[in-house]
């Protein structure tokens, strides 16, 4: 008999401050909008009905908000998984686009060219971004051999998440494919024997309509 997959059902968090306001979120402690909670109470209502059995999230506050509600509807307790963070831009964590631009103009405009080497001080480099967040990814599959878990993280993560399970490796600025899901939307992926990936579905958001 065939081993059972590993599923993993992948949640963007909800809207959250620095979404709305056009900020880096990075690392800063920014809530959840009151958008971002009714999204994320949906998220919860439709992943009641596919039954996980266990909740990893981000340890980071937006993660953590979204998570909550998951947690309550499924009667389990969150694993924090500090792999999961979004990527640190160091210095331009929590700032807004423009002041980031008017304060670094420069650094701004490598970032935007997608140069590899353009790490605001204190912040990620994609490379770093991507062993933590796969190593994260692949802990979760070994925890949870043969079961169905809700992940919950943050955008650019999910992209890193993305480029492991395609086996693409460290993004880079000549990738040909970029995927950045929605708040609050669904990705669901199994791993299977062999170590190979099925990608069931990439940014479910029939459960926000309306919203």
């Amino acid at each position: 008999m065939a081993t059972a997959p590993t599923e993993l059902l992948l949640v963007r968090h909800g809207e959250a401050d620095s979404n709305r306001d056009g900020r880096f979120g990075g690392w800063s402690p920014v809530p959840l909008t009151e958008r971002g909670r009714a999204q994320a109470a949906r998220a919860a209502a439709e992943l009641v009905e596919r039954r996980p059995v266990a909740v990893v999230t981000s340890d980071i506050v937006r993660a953590v908000e979204t998570a909550a509600p998951i947690c309550a509807a499924l009667g389990v307790t969150a694993r924090h998984e500090p792999g999961l963070r979004e990527r640190s831009l160091g210095v331009f964590d929590g700032l807004a686009f423009a002041e980031a631009e008017a304060r670094y103009p420069e650094l701004w405009r490598r970032l935007l060219a997608r140069d590899p080497d353009a790490v605001p001080e204190g912040g990620e480099p994609a490379a770093a971004v991507f062993a933590r967040v796969s190593a994260a990814i692949a802990r979760i599959v070994a925890d949870h051999a043969g079961q169905r878990v809700v992940v919950v993280t943050h955008g650019l993560a999910l992209f890193h998440v993305f480029s492991y399970v395609c086996g693409l490796g460290v993004p880079s600025p000549d990738a040909p494919v970029f995927v950045l899901v929605d708040n609050a939307s669904i990705t669901h992926v199994e791993h299977r024997a062999g170590d190979r990936w099925r990608i069931v579905t990439i940014n479910d958001t029939a459960h926000l309509r309306g919203l």
